[in-house]
């Protein structure tokens, strides 16, 4: 299956173990409501409760990076598309768990700036809606596996089907080095796995920065010398 992924190679593959990354996805994520200790959101994807992810919160040209643990989630309702299809939609609450003093003083100023009017200005413990959801980005990580890799591109496994000629922003973590890349989807098969359904795709690497290709190439130096 993987020749027929990568047909049109530009590199030679090497299989690899051990290797994972996420998918990040912000469009189809909103925030309900947020405060300095968790967040309420909405998405049309699954999540697991109980496990962790690190989340990044975008509003005018404020990145902040945390971390966070699903602690319930639940099905909301259903939306039809244009084609007919019903797609579920999920709410779910998050608990920040690393919000030190330098992320909480950013997020309170956030939050100060953003929340809509309350009687009640106490941030802490108090969840917030936002006056403009549409301006605040969640980037909500799905995580993959690598399979196989070459300077460019990667054969990966991922719980969630990825959409052919779609570009997706993704990561890369190799030897504690993070890797923030554009990839393309070449091709997505599902796998059927036990009571599951997994999905290999082959993703072609379209943008990355020069220090990411030097330090992706000098990893794959040292799979060819095994």
């Amino acid at each position: 299956m993987s020749d027929r992924l990568f047909e049109k190679r530009k590199h030679k593959r090497h299989a690899v173990n051990g290797i994972l990354g996420n998918v990040l996805y912000s469009s189809d994520l909103n925030v309900i409501n947020i405060s300095i200790d968790g967040v309420a959101i909405e998405t049309k994807k699954r999540i697991e409760v109980n496990r962790e992810y690190p989340f990044k919160i975008k509003y005018k040209g404020l990145t902040l990076n945390i971390k966070g643990v699903v602690v319930w989630s639940v099905l909301s309702h259903s939306q039809k598309t244009e084609s007919g299809e019903v797609i579920p939609v999920y709410r779910a609450g998050v608990k920040f768990t690393d919000v030190m003093s330098e992320k909480a003083s950013a997020l309170i100023k956030f939050l100060e700036e953003n929340v809509i009017a309350s009687s009640d200005r106490r941030l802490r413990g108090v969840r917030c809606k936002i006056t403009n959801s549409d301006e605040v980005k969640i980037d909500y990580p799905h995580r993959y596996s690598v399979r196989e890799m070459s300077l460019s591109g990667m054969l990966i496994e991922t719980e969630y089907p990825l959409a052919p000629d779609t570009r997706y922003t993704m990561e890369l973590v190799i030897d504690e080095n993070v890797f923030n890349i554009v990839g393309k989807v070449v091709s997505c098969i599902g796998v059927k796995a036990e009571n599951d359904v997994r999905y290999i795709a082959g993703v072609e690497f379209v943008d990355m920065p020069e220090e990411s290709k030097e330090l992706l190439k000098t990893f794959i130096d040292t799979l060819e010398e095994l």
